[in-house]
């Protein structure tokens, strides 16, 4: 008969314990499909930038955080003191991140919700300037965030690729010596009409190869 410390080993997985050591973001116009794979044939990583993503850049240490808020409602039955159904009425996705690279361009696009592709640079003083909109123009975007932990040879990438999301707010920015300048952005997550789903996610690395019995999916041929 096994013991708890047999059972508990047989269960147990620590490599499966996964803890995001660096992180990248990108944002694309949905035209831009979402990648099938993050990997190319050899086991190298897609070239995202050739695809047509733009990098959001470096966020605070809070990295980033992927809402998904459950509302369901209950039936209740005559002689029961708890629900004796539950049926999940409304799934509501977000992802928030305080970004700390504030300047580039398509940043400033969906900050403000405008269009900058005719404002030019000077080429004297490097000077930018542009008008905030009364009523920002809210665009919706592709968003693709990976995450890597892990040494080369025990390696993971994890992956989440929206294929619809839209500023839903911005918190307040502050100017002073205290903390660099940086902005807060919460997106609110579509269910995209052509790709069908609201968030594909990726596992992949050598990490996963070394563990794939633990994680238990069939190996495809």
């Amino acid at each position: 008969m096994p013991t708890f410390a047999t059972i508990q080993q047989e269960a147990d997985e620590r490599n499966l314990i996964r803890k995001i050591q660096k992180a990248v973001a990108f944002l694309a116009p949905t035209s831009v499909e979402l990648p099938a794979s993050l990997f190319v044939v050899g086991g190298a990583l897609v070239d995202l930038k050739a695809l047509g993503y733009l990098p959001i850049g470096m966020v605070t240490p809070d990295g980033f955080e992927f809402g998904r808020d459950i509302s369901k409602s209950d039936v209740s039955a005559l002689g029961y003191a708890g629900p004796v159904r539950s049926d999940i009425d409304t799934v509501a996705r977000s992802v928030k991140m305080t970004a700390l690279e504030t300047g580039r361009k398509h940043m400033l696009e969906l900050t403000y919700g405008t269009d900058l592709s005719a404002v030019t640079q000077s080429a004297t003083t490097g000077e930018i300037v542009f008008d905030e909109p009364d009523l920002p123009v809210g665009q919706e975007y592709r968003l693709l965030i990976l995450g890597n932990d892990g040494p080369a040879a025990d390696n993971w990438i994890l992956g989440r690729g929206y294929g619809s999301v839209k500023l839903a707010s911005t918190d307040s920015q502050k100017w002073g010596t205290g903390d660099p300048v940086q902005q807060a952005y919460t997106f609110d997550v579509f269910t995209d009409a052509e790709i069908g789903v609201p968030v594909k996610h990726y596992i992949g690395g050598t990490g996963a190869l070394k563990h794939k019995t633990a994680l238990g999916f069939t190996a495809g041929t």
